[in-house]
């Protein structure tokens, strides 16, 4: 039969879990810089580049892999 045991160590139990667990949140506000620094560089690379807008596409798309990246480490 299994012992009962106190509020205390249940409470303990559940800290060193969450302790043991990755915390991605840094990680995400460092991707999620990352892609609203890329985003406005290649806003104003589209704006006021001139004529040929594949270098801002492909800053913008640099910064949507990151923002994806950051997508899924939230459900991780």
């Amino acid at each position: 039969m299994k012992e009962e045991i106190s509020l205390e160590e249940q409470v303990e139990r559940i800290r060193r879990k969450r302790a043991r667990r990755y915390d991605s949140s840094r990680a995400q506000t460092v991707l999620n810089t990352l892609f609203l620094v890329l985003a406005a560089i290649g806003l104003a690379l589209y704006f006021f580049g001139g004529e040929n807008h594949v270098p801002a596409l492909l800053v913008i798309a640099a910064g949507m892999l990151f923002k994806v990246v950051e997508f899924i480490l939230r459900f991780l």
